[in-house]
């Protein structure tokens, strides 16, 4: 039996709906995924659904993109509320962020004589969750690219003339919020960040594991990491990073995590929820005891 905590769906930057992810799913053995869209729950209830029916456990999910100094950091939040009021507001935010953010990229593009309709960008993206993956296939749909690969290196990749940082949520910010949703906090493609330095200050705010099995890391990434956790008493997880066909290949199946430390997560999640019952009725008693 094995997990995939890492899968896009097209309410995202994924080419997929719930119903071929589940079945892509079943014809690799994998018992349990989570779907982390970026910044975006949309499409969590309905990949339950079609999980129920092929025995297939969806974990909800998330992708929260953070900025830095150099750039982006990504956070995955596994076991969020979904429904909770305060985090839906805030993707909300996000992802008018993530608009104005495209509508600065399609200026930048203009400026090196890549001429693009902002508003068919848009229409083209089909959610509110625009990405630059999105950005990427429009520019080969519209042949000033040949893939989606020359469109990041040519254009949109960081450092690139058409590069824009999000500017959205901190780390700090990302964890708090994925926590105050019922969720646990993992670092995504740690290997592909290399952002190191910063992982001390996230597990004094609150982070609890790395993304140590990843499409994307070498084996040298992935031992370096999983040392890592037995250092600092971090939790292991792992995906394919899938988008469907938006990436050159079908990642689904290409990381087969063992349940083992699915159920290390559960753990955690019922470590905290009995921690915070406790302190709720702590602070009750106390102060009845005022009154």
């Amino acid at each position: 039996m094995y997990a995939d905590l890492h899968i896009h769906t097209a309410y995202s930057d994924g080419s997929f709906l719930p119903a071929t992810i589940i079945r892509h799913a079943v014809k690799n053995n994998l018992k349990i995924i989570s779907i982390t869209d970026h910044d975006s729950v949309d499409g969590i209830a309905a990949s339950i659904e079609e999980g129920e029916k092929s025995c297939v456990e969806v974990i909800p999910g998330i992708e929260i993109s953070t900025t830095v100094d150099t750039g982006e950091i990504h956070l995955l939040g596994y076991f969020i509320d979904y429904t909770d009021e305060y985090f839906l507001k805030s993707l909300k935010r996000i992802q008018e962020i993530r608009i104005k953010r495209m509508s600065v990229m399609v200026d930048k593009l203009r400026r090196v004589a890549v001429n693009i309709d902002f508003d068919e960008l848009i229409g083209y993206a089909s959610n509110n969750s625009i990405c630059r993956l999105h950005l990427a296939h429009f520019l080969k749909k519209k042949a000033f690219v040949g893939s989606v690969y020359e469109a990041f290196d040519r254009y949109i990749g960081s450092g690139k003339p058409a590069y824009e940082k999000m500017n959205a949520l901190t780390p700090e910010e990302g964890i708090e919020l994925i926590s105050n949703a019922g969720g646990i906090s993992v670092l995504a493609h740690p290997g592909l960040t290399r952002r190191d330095d910063l992982i001390d200050a996230m597990i004094y705010t609150g982070l609890r594991g790395l993304e140590v099995y990843h499409s994307g890391h070498s084996e040298e990434d992935t031992n370096r990491y999983f040392q890592m956790t037995k250092d600092k008493g971090l939790l292991i997880t792992g995906g394919s990073d899938c988008h469907g066909e938006k990436k050159l290949n079908i990642l689904m199946g290409r990381i087969k995590l063992p349940i083992q430390y699915v159920d290390r997560l559960r753990d955690e999640v019922s470590n905290i929820k009995f921690i915070n019952q406790n302190e709720n009725i702590k602070g009750m008693s106390q102060s009845s005891k005022t009154i």
